[in-house]
Order: C-alpha cells, then sequence, then structure tokens
C-alpha cells in the first residue's frame, strides 16, 4: 500500500458533478490499495437521532472491528450539511480510524477558513460543542486527510471545461460554441454534462455547433427548463404549469437540477425585457445583439422576450420581477418545494384577465 496517498478525503463543493468526478477517481484507487475492501455508504439520515448526539454504533463498529473475514472498508460518506451531526461523524471517523480505512467525505461548500486549521490531534476528552466542526476537521487533518475545496469554473477556465468534457464524450467543440453552451445552461454543470451526454445518445459525432445547439434546446424536451421561461413569459400560464409540473416530478434529481436554472434563466430575460422597455429599443441590429449576449438564442426564446417588451402590462412585470426575487431567495435556503410553489403561483399570474392580452397577440 502506497502510505504516501492520503486515505481520507473531504469534498468540499456546491457542485455535485465535480465531486463526482474526484470521488469516482478516489473510489478507483481505493479498490487499487484495498482490492478486498467492502464498500460501504452512509447518509447524514443514517445518523440522525431524537437527541442532541449522533446515531455512531453502525460507524463506530465498522471502524472498531475488523471482522472474521478481513476488516479494509472503503467508506463513502454523503452529509449534505456540515451541521452538529456530521461533525459528530467526521469527530468519529477521526477519533476510530485505523489501517485498512479509505474514507470518501462528500460535503457541502465549506468556508475557505477551514482550510488553514492546523492539524491537531485527536483526543479522548470530546471537545466543547461550539468547537466541535473545527475540531472534527483539524483531527482529520492530523490524520493525513486531504481536504478539497472545489470552486466551478467560470470565464475562460469554464469554456477549457466544456472543451474537455466534449473530448470525454467524444465531441469537439470551438471556444465560441462552448461559450454559447455555457451561457445557455447558466454555467450549470451538471446540465451542461446532461447536454452532451444526451447529444452521444442521440449518436451525435464530430464536431458540436452552434446549429446542434440551437437544435438541442428546442427539441431536447417540451418539458424542459427553457420552455417554462418561454411559455411564462408568453403568458401561457397553463403551459407554464405543465411544465412546471413535469420539471417537479421528474426523477434523478430534475427540481433540485432545473429549478435553479428555471431562476436563472428567467432573471435573464426579464432584466432584458426591462431595459428594453426602458430604453425603448426597436432597431432589430441592436435588439438582436442584446439576446445574443444574454445566451437568448433559440428563436421562441427571442420571439417571447420581444413579444414581452412590446406588450406585458407594467404591472405583470413588476409582479414577475417581485417574485422572482423571492423565488431566488427561498432556494438559497433550500426551501425547494416553496420556490416552486411561488413559480407555480407567477404561472397563474399570467393567466389573469389583463395579463393574458399580450400572451394573445
Amino acid at each position: 500500500m502506497a502510505e504516501s496517498f492520503p486515505l481520507i478525503h473531504l469534498l468540499s463543493s456546491d457542485e455535485p458533478l465535480l465531486k463526482k468526478d474526484l470521488a469516482d477517481e478516489l473510489l478507483a484507487k481505493a479498490r487499487t490499495l484495498l482490492p478486498d475492501a467492502q464498500y460501504l455508504i452512509f447518509t447524514l439520515d443514517d445518523f440522525k437521532s431524537t437527541g442532541a448526539d449522533a446515531k455512531l454504533s453502525a460507524l463506530e463498529n465498522e471502524l472498531r472491528d475488523p471482522g472474521l473475514f478481513g476488516g479494509d472498508r472503503i467508506l463513502k460518506f454523503y452529509l449534505r450539511d456540515y451541521d452538529q451531526t456530521a461533525a459528530q461523524v467526521l469527530s468519529t471517523l477521526a477519533r476510530f480510524f485505523r489501517p485498512g480505512i479509505f474514507a470518501i467525505i462528500d460535503l457541502p461548500r465549506l468556508n475557505a477558513s477551514f482550510k488553514k486549521l492546523a492539524p491537531k490531534a485527536p483526543s479522548d476528552k470530546p471537545p466543547k460543542r461550539n468547537e466541535l466542526k473545527n475540531s472534527a476537521i483539524a483531527n482529520l487533518k492530523y490524520l493525513g486527510a486531504q481536504l478539497n475545496i472545489i470552486y466551478p469554473p467560470s470565464g475562460a477556465d469554464l469554456v477549457n471545461f466544456i472543451a474537455q468534457r466534449c473530448r470525454k464524450a467524444g465531441f469537439s467543440i470551438d471556444r465560441p460554441t462552448a461559450a454559447l453552451l455555457a451561457s445557455l445552461n447558466e454555467g450549470n454543470l451538471t446540465a451542461i454534462d446532461q447536454a452532451l451526454q444526451l447529444m452521444a445518445l442521440n449518436a451525435k459525432q464530430g464536431a458540436i455547433t452552434q446549429d446542434d445547439l440551437d437544435t438541442y434546446f428546442v427539441e431536447d424536451s417540451r418539458f424542459s427548463a427553457f420552455e417554462f421561461t418561454e411559455a411564462l413569459i408568453s403568458g401561457q400560464g397553463s403551459r407554464a404549469l405543465n411544465i412546471l409540473h413535469a420539471v417537479m416530478a421528474a426523477s434523478g434529481g430534475g427540481a433540485a437540477a432545473n429549478v435553479p436554472l428555471i431562476i436563472s434563466r428567467l432573471d435573464t430575460c426579464l432584466n432584458v425585457i426591462v431595459k428594453i422597455k426602458d430604453e425603448k429599443l426597436q432597431d432589430d441590429r441592436t435588439l438582436q445583439a442584446l439576446l445574443l449576449k444574454n445566451g437568448i438564442v433559440t428563436p421562441a426564446l427571442k420571439s417571447a422576450c420581444l413579444q414581452a417588451a412590446r406588450l406585458m402590462p407594467l404591472a405583470t412585470l413588476n409582479f414577475l420581477i417581485l417574485n422572482l426575487k423571492e423565488c431566488a431567495l427561498l432556494h438559497a435556503h433550500f426551501k425547494l418545494d416553496a420556490a416552486a410553489a411561488l413559480l407555480q403561483t407567477m404561472a397563474v399570474a399570467v393567466n389573469v384577465p389583463g395579463a393574458m392580452v399580450y400572451g394573445q397577440a
């Protein structure tokens, strides 16, 4: 076994795709180091209890007892919050860590200050409750843990990321098209990856062009997050409700992936509509340049934005803007159902008498 390679890895990021990529690499490495190890997965729910103390007996048993058939273990932890329960889990891992254990810990984004914590030997005496979060990570660092705080790429780095992802999927892509793909997905890495995977499933080969992206975002699904935005600002409330229902009911994390995408895309479109109205823009070249700059490239969404800029009642526009701000705040506090309910309210609002006038023009 290569003892120089860390056996404990903490993966901290808001980007699930980046954590998954690194976790897959680490899992392959773990299989090499510990070929006979049992692979066990723990989630935060496994440790929840009715009291203040986490339910840690199952984890302690795996760490303490090598068992009759070998004690090697690969442990994967999914800790969606770094709260007191999660800190107790990490503290327990540090206290009872032993040879033959490889641990991968999936965490939300941590403050960069955790990087600066000095390693500290685990103690038999439990730390004070208000020191537990720092102490647990400092104890793991003492054992050689690698803390990876992963930030999503942006700008040129995001374009490079997309180019690498395309090569992985068997495509090529030029930089302007990669930048457009990033814009269409609001920089959402999971959505970008899903788009590439779907193109691969549809037997796409060679270079991805801007025409391919236009086709993909028009034809991918009549219940896509992009179509919700187009339906809403077109005054098609009933259609928007149907799309939202399908998005929320989708399996495989459809709501978690699409609600932030809806919020971001709708925010972009509403800002463009406000700019066109406020500046009374009419020149077609100027309008097309503004739409392209904001990643509004599909014919349906272009038409919806321009129509809304001409015909959407100001009261309706202000209502959508105010409610979208509240929706974004709810999502930021992880209240996904409440955010979706507010999107539903917005869809209903464009169906009221007066608001529908602009949708029928």
